[in-house]
């Protein structure tokens, strides 16, 4: 580990284990939930939170085959249906609270937080309002306060550093503002980060001003006369609901749908490789790449392109064939019916990817590696090198190329 990432992480843990010891400002913890559920006994007044209904009681499946359910991670076996009130609200002189880590806190004037739109994780799992880290603190700094309207885009800790949870679980939240009717009040717009050029790109091309945007590293505990939040795009589980994979399409592809490349420039074999990455390498990527010459893949690391770069790349592929990992968050960006290969440790089959796939017409294909040895958890899975059976690879590929021909003849007929 490097000293800085070490020094980063080692004052991070101590704060937190001093920010639950040392009393200071004790009277911005929360004294209680605010519920916004139907029905809920203790709901909430208007005065203290209005909500907008966007999507109740929306039921998003797991749509897969049962051999694919059978080889997930059993550490992080996705559910095969969840159910989500998807709602944003409006909290008036309300405070927004985070640890850039695994919680966010909405609170309202009555110092209550506020459920649903208020998120907090323990081993990667959503918990109740009532369970949320904020109740553990003892420390807080007093808040910034910003004049106006705050709507925050906060995830936790996952959008600060990762581009799959930026388009999964922080851009979405933008249709959800859009569908309160609200966007138009918007004054600030409170993101977890800036840092990467992928975030201030998307920002960008959303039409978003730089001097609307701040960010929870800069002010992670700040008030407001107003706070909007939203339900987590994904609810308090994993699942990708069907709204969420066409809000990105309808929001990017639209860029770049009257742009014709010349044919040289058409990329419509794509493999992506993570040798920018030290975890989930693949250890025989030449070999890899040597068999399947004769689709004359073009290996691209896509971090090195941008945003506008991926989506031309992508809405042009016919296949795309990648390890599992956030690079394949650029499916977003492809046609309907184009080929994905996803490449697994068999220790590390998690959901994200295939799941997307499928709710956006995709036509999704899979390779298990084997391992060396055994994996306990998802930090442990996440870690393990790949060693690909590449002629499974040309298998896979072989079997989409002959589907494809008798589609192609049918379609003739």
């Amino acid at each position: 580990m490097k000293p800085k990432v070490f020094y980063d992480k080692s004052t991070k843990r101590l704060k937190k284990i001093l920010g639950r010891i040392i009393p200071h400002n004790k009277r911005f913890r929360p004294n209680g939930v605010c519920r916004i559920s139907t029905g809920s006994e203790a709901a909430c007044s208007p005065s203290e939170v209005k909500v907008h209904t966007i999507y109740p009681n929306l039921t998003t499946p797991l749509e897969i085959s049962e051999d694919l359910y059978k080889a997930c991670s059993d550490y992080w076996k996705p559910m095969r249906s969840v159910t989500t009130d998807y709602v944003v609200v409006e909290v008036p002189n309300g405070r927004i609270y985070t640890d850039n880590e695994s919680s966010v806190a909405i609170v309202s004037q009555q110092n209550h937080i506020v459920e649903n739109v208020s998120l907090s994780l323990v081993d990667g799992k959503v918990v109740g309002a009532d369970k949320n880290n904020i109740f553990d603190q003892s420390y807080f700094q007093a808040p910034t306060r910003f004049p106006g309207t705050v709507f925050s885009m906060l995830t936790g800790g996952a959008g600060l550093n990762n581009i799959g949870h930026w388009f999964m679980d922080v851009l979405p939240r933008l249709h959800l503002l859009r569908e309160s009717g609200l966007y138009d009040e918007v004054d600030w717009f409170l993101v977890p980060s800036t840092r990467y050029s992928y975030q201030t790109e998307t920002l960008e091309l959303l039409g978003i001003p730089a001097e609307k945007i701040i960010t929870s590293v800069e002010y992670h505990h700040l008030t407001s006369d107003r706070i909007i939040a939203s339900t987590a795009p994904r609810g308090n589980h994993t699942l990708v609901p069907r709204w969420l994979g066409q809000y990105i399409r309808n929001s990017f592809l639209p860029l770049v749908q009257h742009e014709v490349l010349p044919e040289s420039e058409r990329v419509p074999y794509l493999y992506i490789s993570r040798s920018d990455s030290a975890i989930r390498n693949v250890l025989n990527e030449k070999e890899l790449l040597h068999n399947r010459r004769a689709y004359k893949f073009k290996s691209i690391v896509s971090s090195k392109y941008s945003i506008l770069e991926k989506i031309r790349m992508f809405s042009q592929a016919k296949v795309v064939v990648s390890a599992t990992g956030a690079g394949l968050i650029s499916m977003f960006f492809c046609k309907p019916g184009t080929k994905i290969i996803e490449i697994f440790h068999e220790g590390f089959v998690i959901e994200p990817f295939y799941d997307i796939a499928t709710k956006i017409d995709l036509d999704y294909n899979y390779l298990i590696c084997k391992g060396d040895k055994p994996v306990h958890n998802a930090d442990e899975g996440q870690r393990q090198h790949l060693h690909v059976d590449t002629s499974q690879v040309v298998e896979i590929l072989e079997k989409m190329r002959k589907s494809s021909g008798k589609k192609s003849s049918m379609e003739t007929v």
